[in-house]
Order: C-alpha cells, then sequence, then structure tokens
C-alpha cells in the first residue's frame, strides 16, 4: 500500500506532518505500507535526520510550492500545479497511491480532490465527515461545510455515505442513522428533509431511526447523524466552543484557590480521561466521502499527534472496500429515487 503525504499544509508544515509520520509508524507495523512525502525535500530531510526512519519512504520534491490557507479554490485550480497538495492528490489520480492525507486548505483541497480525482457517479460534490465522541462511544456526522444547501437525494446519499464510514470505522455492520431536526416529529423540518425522511424510511438497506436533535448527537442514540453542511458546521462549530468554555471554567475554578488544586490533584485521573476523551487530535482525519479515491483531510491546526491519527484513518480506509461500497448504494438509490 502507497500513502501520499502533503507536507506542506496546516499551521506547523512540515513539522507536524513529519513528526506525524514518525509517531504514527513507531506505533503502528508499516511493513506493508510506503508513504510518498510532498514537500520541500531539504526540510524534510533536515527533521528526520534527527532519528532514523524506521519505515519506507519516497520524497517528491515541490520546494517551497504552497497553497495557503487564503488562497481560494478557483486560483487553486488555475496555478496549483507544483505545489505539494496538487502533487500528492494527483498522485492518487494516477493510481500511484491507493490514499491521500493533507492538513492544507479545505477549500483547495475539496476542489483539486474533485478536479483531478473525480466524484462518484450520481454524486456532485462531496462531504465532509467528522466522528464526534459520544456516551457510548463515537457518532459520524456529515456533511459538516462541504454542502451548505441540500436537496432530499443529497440527503440520502449522505446517509449512504455515512452508514459506509461507521462499517470501517465503527465496525458495525448495520449502524443506525439519523436526520438532523429541529424536533423528533415527522412534521417538523423543511420540505427536503420532510422528503428525505420519507426516502430514507424506503431504504432497506438502512436502519434509519428517523429525525434526531441537536441533544442526540452526543448521547450515542445513532451512529450517523445526517444533515446539510451549514447545519453540520455551525453545530461542530458550536460543540467546539462549548468544550472550550467548560474546560476554561473548570481549570479557572480549581487554579483559584488551594483547596480547588488539592481537589484536582485527587481528581486527576478523571480529568485525564475527559481530556483524552474530547481531545480533537484523538479523532483527527475527516474523510472526503463520495469521491473515486480515498482523500482524507486533517485539520490545519493540528499538531503530530493529530496527523499521525489522520494517516491511521487514511490507511484503515485504503484496506477496505469504501468506495465500491459506496458506488454500489448510490447507484441503487438513484434507481429508487428516479
Amino acid at each position: 500500500m502507497k500513502v501520499a503525504l502533503d507536507m506542506m499544509g496546516g499551521d506547523e508544515g512540515e513539522k507536524a506532518s513529519v513528526l506525524g509520520l514518525r509517531h504514527y509508524a513507531a506505533n503502528n507495523n508499516c511493513d506493508d505500507v510506503e508513504f510518498v512525502l510532498f514537500g520541500d525535500k531539504s526540510k524534510i530531510e533536515n527533521i528526520l535526520k534527527s532519528a532514523a526512519a524506521n519505515f519506507a519512504f519516497n520524497i517528491y520534491d515541490t520546494g517551497t510550492n504552497v497553497v495557503t490557507n487564503d488562497e481560494k479554490p478557483a486560483s487553486v485550480i488555475k496555478k496549483g500545479r507544483g505545489t505539494s497538495m496538487f502533487e500528492a492528490i494527483a498522485h492518487v489520480a494516477k493510481k500511484k497511491a491507493d490514499a491521500v492525507v493533507s492538513s492544507g486548505n479545505t477549500g483547495a483541497y475539496m476542489a483539486l480532490s474533485k478536479m483531478l480525482i473525480g466524484t462518484i457517479n450520481g454524486i456532485d460534490r462531496p462531504a465532509i465527515v467528522s466522528m464526534i465522541p459520544n456516551l457510548k462511544n463515537k457518532t459520524v456526522m456529515l456533511d459538516l461545510g462541504a454542502n451548505t444547501d441540500c436537496s432530499s437525494i443529497k440527503l440520502v446519499q449522505f446517509a449512504l455515505m455515512g452508514q459506509a464510514v461507521a462499517k470501517v470505522l465503527l465496525k458495525i455492520d448495520k449502524p443506525k442513522v439519523g436526520l438532523l431536526n429541529i424536533g423528533t416529529e415527522r412534521s417538523k423540518g423543511t420540505e427536503p428533509l420532510e422528503k428525505a425522511y420519507d426516502l430514507l424510511k424506503q431504504e432497506e438497506n438502512i436502519d434509519f431511526i428517523g429525525f434526531v436533535e441537536g441533544t442526540d448527537i452526543t448521547n450515542g442514540v445513532v451512529d450517523v447523524i445526517v444533515t446539510d453542511g451549514f447545519s453540520g458546521n455551525i453545530s461542530l462549530k458550536t460543540m467546539e466552543g462549548t468544550i472550550k468554555y467548560i474546560m476554561h471554567i473548570l481549570k479557572q475554578g480549581f487554579d483559584s484557590t488551594i483547596v480547588g488544586k488539592l481537589r484536582y490533584l485527587a481528581c486527576g485521573s478523571v480529568f485525564r480521561s475527559l481530556k483524552t476523551a474530547i481531545d480533537p487530535r484523538n479523532h483527527n482525519g475527516a474523510p472526503l466521502v463520495g469521491l473515486k479515491e480515498i482523500v482524507i483531510k486533517s485539520h490545519g491546526h493540528s499538531d503530530y499527534i493529530g496527523f499521525a491519527h489522520a494517516i491511521s484513518v487514511a490507511i484503515e480506509f485504503a484496506k477496505s472496500d469504501f468506495v465500491i461500497d459506496i458506488e454500489r448504494m448510490i447507484a441503487n438509490t438513484n434507481e429508487v429515487a428516479a
């Protein structure tokens, strides 16, 4: 297996990517994996020099050519050739690698992936998927920003794609799927949501339980939550902000007095478990589903631990029949819809 890595993306650039790759290799068997690194060869080699690499790799030197975070997708499509992101995606498009990972500009990554790799027949635009921790395990949620305005058919496609993701990452044969709405009653919601509800009820291959609310995202009542990118992105950012606020208040409370600090020491293991559970680095690696190949987005703010997790997600998907499963299910859904 070969995995293409854009080493220049993200806030920390090559440092987080190279250290992330080394961290992954230190904790996993890489005998059957070869990594193709795209970026500034001299910088990558300098970081690798500090310790012997225990994994197979090749460096594709793209120099300092990088897609910046402020570049527009249209501009990158015209002038992106030669950048680390473009060449990494192109490597997968040419069947020279089985998956690609980048922490770079999300809009540009999406646009280039769609242009170079292409979408599965019947899918107009890929969806961004994320794993949300819940009270029981994790919830697959999509879309999280790629498609702000969705038809009922697109929501059904998201349900099928989310189900395929849950099978790979959660190891569940038939995941429970819910449609995010302002209430669980059938009469609530927009027209596309109501139509999607009816179509999903007819889908024999989906365990659709109906509408779910925002409070259900983290309670584990379903394995997959389907929504449009507008609502999904707002939900995700709200949860992230709420977690930061709660952690800030807790830290303030414990640090304010001697008694508070002693209580923190007494409850240290509990808070370490909490920190691990909600640490975004441990959930990093969002598949762009709907493409003909495996494309994984690492968060731009993530450090080496997050990038290592994104690599693990890429390899797990590459070992599965993920794309083939989606192609088959989307073809069947399009027939039903017609």
